[in-house]
């Protein structure tokens, strides 16, 4: 007599399979067994330490010390050693628990995480994934902030043709800035540029983002004037004497 028996249905990582790098270099064995563990917790991730059971459902024989190892940064393990925890599996399932919640089912995992004394565990965990997710976003606006500074690097000399020197303190500069100046800095290479009277006064991307050139009134950038010849004509003897030129 075949006896048929109703399982809850779960949400699965389908990426598992390429972008969990864990997950991606276990044997197949070890995957079985995750999948396992996945699917014969109860609805909070805890499971109840049967590895005799396991052997003979999936057809092979796991050390139980081996799979500890193998699984240690994913499970906690109960202090009586008969109950694994798998960390990440409420937030996966459903997001963060709120104790605020008037969801039924919300409160019913709730309980239960109580009931196995790892609410404060759960909690813990939680606050440790929003800091890991600052931290990535901190990464992430890191790679955005230098990607942008190459662009105003490789704009600024483009247009101005200055030699590509000094490019640390450049980058020390343009992060003094604020997020509406840097993107002025870049918009407003080509305006600088074309206002100056005399190109070899262009300064250098440094200097320019030092000075916020970018914020001049474009046009009105003029170079040194050169010493009057009062009259005389360039270089000649009488003005060379006036002006103490040799």
């Amino acid at each position: 007599m075949l006896i048929f028996i109703q399982m809850g249905k779960r949400f699965t990582d389908t990426a598992k399979w390429i972008n969990n790098k864990w997950f991606f270099n276990l044997t197949i064995e070890y995957k079985i067994f995750w999948i396992y563990l996945l699917d014969n917790c109860d609805s909070v991730g805890v499971w109840e330490e049967n590895i005799e059971l396991a052997n003979i459902v999936i057809g092979y024989t796991y050390p139980l010390d081996t799979l500890l190892k193998e699984f240690k940064k994913q499970i906690y393990l109960f202090k009586d050693n008969r109950k694994w925890w798998v960390i990440d599996f409420c937030e996966f399932q459903y997001g963060n628990l709120n104790e605020d919640s008037t969801s039924k089912p919300i409160q019913s995992y709730i309980s239960l995480l109580k009931k196995h004394t790892l609410w404060k565990e759960y909690l813990k965990g939680i606050d440790t994934l929003k800091e890991k997710e600052k931290e990535k976003d901190k990464e992430k606006d890191k790679e955005k902030d230098k990607d942008a500074f190459d662009i105003f690097w490789e704009e600024y000399h483009t247009i101005t043709k200055k030699d590509k020197t000094d490019k640390e303190s450049a980058l020390k500069y343009w992060k003094r800035l604020s997020e509406k100046d840097k993107q002025k800095a870049i918009d407003n290479i080509q305006d600088y540029y074309n206002s100056l009277n005399d190109k070899k006064y262009c300064k250098k991307a440094r200097t320019y983002l030092d000075d916020k050139n970018f914020n001049d009134e474009f046009g009105n950038i003029k170079p040194k004037k050169k010493p009057s010849n009062y009259g005389f004509p360039e270089e000649s003897p009488e003005m060379k004497k006036r002006m103490g030129w040799k």
